[in-house]
């Protein structure tokens, strides 16, 4: 009988070998992590205008759809805001019609200033030569140059009006310009005065506001989770990740639904351990110093979202991961762990 007990001790002692062997085997081919949690795109609802809240469309916990509306804020104040810059665009191109006709009464002066200058520059050349000869008194011939130089004069004060005019225009044309923005702006103020959903998902904490609420400017209000994308953010040990890389398929295991498996494919690693991130890192170069296996996150995509059961953001899962080049007695064993 004592062969029988050595033989049994022995079978364990291999039994428990060959375990251990296939234990480590399978997690470096199948790194696993029970430190993972469901993440998805969340956006922050907040107005970008400020005003009363006098419409609230959704409740907690609403699945809504891209481009939904959410809320409505008081318009009046920003449509008279639009009312005011139309009426101030309209004013400044009613003034750039009434300059552009001075202009054009301003051009015809100076046209028939141009025929009447000409014509007493010549007067008074003529007057200047027929003194000279006697023929006219140097009374007359001294009266058609001061004419002349009238002439010369108004031409002159004509086009230093038009110049002026011009001036104006090109100021008005800015003015308008300006103008038109500001109906731009005012628009946009006005249609920000209702909230629309930026993408498909479902809204949480809504019961934070009411209608008669006053809201600022970014002020948060509430967010929206998306339902179009999950992923799992699994913090593996960096001792695990010799062999994961980006495009290696996994499979996800969330805890609220123990028996449904997910299909996954890792979309990154992170650059650094999450350590790396915190606001306080840790001071290794101080004393007693202890080495702490890390981890660092690895981002796995989920590729078959069930719409009946719905994943929730901050839930935790379990992941594992096919780094692929396992021996065939190692795939047929890994269900088992």
């Amino acid at each position: 009988m004592r062969w029988l007990k050595r033989f049994i001790v022995l079978v364990i002692i291999v039994v428990v070998a060959f375990g251990a062997y296939a234990y480590f085997q399978i997690a470096n081919y199948y790194p696993s992590t029970d430190d993972a949690y469901v993440h998805a795109h969340m956006v922050n609802i907040a107005p970008r205008v400020t005003g009363h809240i006098v419409a609230l469309y959704v409740h907690d916990n609403q699945v809504v759809h891209e481009s939904q509306p959410l809320l409505k804020i008081d318009p009046r104040a920003y449509l008279y805001a639009l009312e005011r810059a139309e009426a101030e665009l309209a004013q400044a191109e009613r003034q750039t019609t009434a300059i552009h006709a001075n202009i054009a009464e301003a051009r015809a002066q100076i046209e028939a200033d141009q025929v009447n200058y000409q014509n007493a520059t010549r007067n008074a050349q003529r007057a200047a030569a027929l003194a000279q000869q006697k023929y006219m008194s140097a009374q007359q011939a001294d009266n058609e140059a001061t004419t002349a130089k009238a002439a010369a004069a108004k031409l002159s004060a004509d086009r230093a009006a038009l110049a002026a005019q011009e001036a104006q225009l090109a100021l008005n044309q800015a003015r308008i310009q300006a103008a038109k923005a500001a109906v731009r702006s005012a628009k946009l103020d006005l249609s920000e005065t209702t909230i629309y959903a930026p993408l498909t998902g479902v809204v949480s904490k809504v019961d934070k506001i009411h209608v008669g609420d006053v809201v600022n400017v970014n002020q948060d209000l509430f967010p929206l989770i998306g339902n179009r994308e999950y992923w799992i953010e699994a913090n593996y040990k960096e001792t695990d990740l010799n062999r994961v890389h980006p495009g290696q398929k996994a499979d996800v295991h969330i805890d609220m639904y123990p028996n449904h498996r997910f299909r996954g494919v890792v979309t990154s690693l992170s650059g650094g351990a999450g350590n790396a991130f915190s606001l306080l890192p840790p001071e290794n170069a101080t004393g007693n110093w202890v080495k702490v296996t890390q981890r660092v996150p690895v981002r796995i995509t989920i590729l078959d979202p069930d719409p009946k059961k719905p994943l929730h953001i901050g839930t935790s899962a379990s992941v594992t991961i096919d780094t692929g080049g396992a021996p065939g007695w190692v795939k047929a064993l890994q269900p088992l762990l």
